[in-house]
């Protein structure tokens, strides 16, 4: 009984949502970047201005979104998710959080997760004008972990072609300290023989640990397959238990692919992880989404060095080549979506003096380039911008003594809440060379949210900017 009333939940929230499609008032909404970039604290900051936003004077904190300068907006409110077999987004708890006595940020993202709010305002254009002084915009707004999504390149590559991919020589995989040991063991397996689930599985373990270096201790992006570090309900399952092969165990002499039980078997395995999970992943979600975000630490890449900042740059050019980019005409809009607007957004740069966030943009813009370039041959509008959902700094001008009077910041340390004023380096204009690497002098710190009144509004950059281009044509 209870599945049937989930199934007919399920059809009648579908039908809604083709009504809504069919008179342009569904938007879905994705939100997506790679660890660290900040994303839950972003849709956290981005729902509460959007609910608070009629009880904000003037213009609810966000002049710049056309709804709210014409004075249009009026009121957004939360709805039942469409999807029920999807975690709801943890609003409630990230706001507590970030309002607790001693603020922190909310945790990151480790499960895809939904929210739906309706957006009521005044239309001032299009047929709805002419019909109703009020409308809605349903907008579900995706999250999910960035990890995951660095397995959408997976789609298009065979098992030798991504094991070659991973460990090759340059590869930064095969810097960890674990690597040696991780060859050690492939060294024992029996080429010719079934090899057992527990002997997979150690492997496997031990192919994770890596994983786990390259991201959590060196900052590195591209760790695949991604639900090895944030498995969710495959934990323990032997879908997970595969691992690359270095090329002398795939090819003989001649590059000839070799063939025996234990590539076969890894083989089968990875073809599966493919199948069931990746593909599913991606015809569930991506092919469902209108507007698609993603989230750039940039500063964070170039605070870590060179070799991880072109990680990251070939990581987010990998994943802009599955999405479905496109001008959808109505037909298409209603039953066939592909995403018409994409926003490369830089964040968190509150911790970088304001003019040097002109420089960060720049610089995003030339990094993303290829991937820029596929979703404009596509007929999709992209933009970049430079963005801070909650801003944790303030800006001003102190002396040094080799500068001179500089711009800095100020803000709250996350790790000893100590005040910190400092001018935390050149953000270069394009894309760093030699020179740039070699005299690399950041002090980028992580700073706690700002302790504010119950009353009071997240300060932001430019949230208001970002969203009269993802929404702001569906609110005219």
């Amino acid at each position: 009984m209870a599945d049937f009333k989930q199934r007919w939940h399920q059809l009648e929230q579908k039908a809604k949502d083709i009504g809504y499609r069919t008179t342009d008032r569904h938007l879905r909404l994705a939100v997506t970047g790679l660890s660290g970039a900040g994303k839950t604290a972003f849709i956290t900051s981005l729902v509460e201005k959007l609910l608070t936003a009629d009880t904000q004077p003037p213009y609810g904190g966000l002049p710049l979104f056309s709804v709210c300068m014409q004075q249009r907006f009026l009121g957004a409110r939360r709805e039942r998710q469409p999807d029920l077999n999807i975690a709801s987004f943890g609003y409630e708890n990230a706001m507590q959080t970030l309002r607790a006595e001693l603020p922190k940020w909310p945790q990151s993202t480790t499960n895809i997760s939904e929210l739906r709010l309706a957006i009521d305002y005044q239309p001032k254009s299009g047929w709805l004008s002419s019909l109703t002084d009020k409308a809605t915009l349903h907008l579900d707004i995706v999250d999910y972990p960035g990890e995951w999504l660095l397995d959408l390149p997976m789609l298009q590559q065979s098992f030798i072609e991504w094991s070659e991919q991973l460990l090759a020589p340059q590869s930064p995989i095969t810097k960890t300290s674990g690597y040696s040991e991780f060859i050690s063991k492939l060294t024992l397996l029996e080429l010719d023989a079934e090899p057992a689930d527990e002997t997979l599985a150690s492997v496997s373990d031990s192919y994770r640990q890596l994983l786990e270096e390259l991201v959590h201790q060196r900052g590195f992006y591209l760790a695949q397959p991604g639900r090895l570090l944030l498995p969710g309900d495959l934990q323990g399952t032997p879908l997970l238990s595969f691992f690359p092969l270095p090329r002398q165990l795939l090819r003989n002499a001649e590059g000839t692919p070799i063939k025996n039980q234990l590539i076969n078997n890894l083989e089968k395995r990875y073809s599966a992880y493919v199948k069931q999970v990746v593909k599913p992943f991606y015809q569930r979600y991506f092919e469902d989404f209108d507007r698609q975000l993603v989230l750039v630490d940039v500063l964070g890449a170039l605070n870590r060095g060179r070799a991880q900042f072109e990680d990251m740059a070939n990581a987010l050019n990998a994943l802009n080549q599955s999405f479905r980019f496109g001008k959808g005409g109505f037909w298409q809009r209603v039953f066939s979506p592909k995403i018409d607007r994409l926003l490369f957004a830089v964040s968190k740069v509150d911790q970088i003096t304001r003019e040097q966030q002109g420089n960060a943009l720049s610089l995003l813009k030339q990094l993303l380039q290829p991937g820029w370039q596929n979703a404009d041959n596509s007929g999709c509008l992209v933009e970049a911008m430079a963005v801070s959902a909650i801003k944790t700094t303030r800006y001003g001008m102190a002396k040094d003594r080799q500068l001179g009077e500089v711009s800095v910041v100020s803000g709250t340390a996350l790790d000893n809440r100590n005040t910190v004023t400092l001018y935390p380096g050149e953000v270069p204009k394009t894309l760093p060379n030699d020179e740039f690497w070699q005299q690399q002098g950041f002090q980028f710190v992580d700073f706690a949210p700002p302790h504010i009144a119950a009353d009071q509004a997240f300060e932001h950059i430019r949230l208001d900017h970002l969203l009269e281009f993802l929404l702001g044509d569906k609110l005219s």
